[in-house]
């Protein structure tokens, strides 16, 4: 297929249109990221320590792959869980650990970033589990049982359905690709409609979009 000049220039125009609001919502990921750390270094040389986990759990939401923002933030919890350990204060070190795991966890999509620190945050949240009084229908439970069966829990997380993650992969690629198409077949070179080409092009556009959204929620 050979493009013509018109079609190549709306091309151009998507292109550019798409890297200019990937760029933002990066830039958008990388600042928000950076900020909560800062907030959280700041109380935590105010010595408020719960307020900080609270900014670095936000800052490690934030994440974009090969953003040092998030790993900062994460290595900053696991310092303050290791602290509280070490002090033992266990309440405030399993709610380090959970900032580290539920950061973790709010990130994944068809892959689950940072597992060997969610692995290591959950380890540790077992074994804190383990040493609290535990409830009566647990009692006479050794701690090593109540630990694995705690981190038996905590591992039981399912990741996102396959299935429905290549649909919602499949419906990205039909919708943009059908964007694409349809500026280029539907539009003709008067800028007006090509009726045929419109309705095909804009039923793809909507399907694909619908396969997305459907892959979202139940992905």
């Amino acid at each position: 297929m050979r493009l013509s000049p018109t079609s190549l220039a709306r091309f151009a125009r998507v292109v550019a249109v798409t890297g200019i609001v990937l760029s933002v919502l990066v830039f958008r990921v990388l600042r928000s990221a950076k900020d909560e750390l800062s907030q959280g270094d700041v109380l935590m040389q105010q010595a408020d320590v719960e307020g900080a986990i609270v900014h670095y759990r936000r800052a490690a939401r934030w994440y974009a792959p090969g953003s040092p923002y998030h790993v900062q933030a994460l290595e900053k919890l696991a310092r303050i869980a290791a602290q509280a350990e070490a002090d033992g204060d266990s309440e405030r070190a399993l709610s380090a650990y959970r900032a580290v795991r539920g950061s973790i966890m709010a990130t994944r999509s068809f892959y689950v970033p940072e597992r060997a620190r969610l692995h290591a945050a959950d380890l540790r949240i077992a074994e804190l589990m383990a040493a609290q009084p535990p409830p009566g229908m647990d009692a006479g439970k050794s701690k090593a049982q109540l630990r694995d069966e705690h981190l038996a829990l905590l591992e039981q997380n399912p990741d996102p359905n396959l299935l429905w993650t290549l649909v919602l992969l499949a419906g990205f690629v039909a919708w943009v690709s059908a964007a694409f198409m349809f500026s280029v077949r539907a539009i003709d070179e008067n800028d007006r409609f090509v009726g045929a080409q419109a309705r095909k092009w804009g039923a793809v556009i909507v399907l694909g979009f619908a396969m997305f959204v459907l892959g979202m929620v139940l992905a």
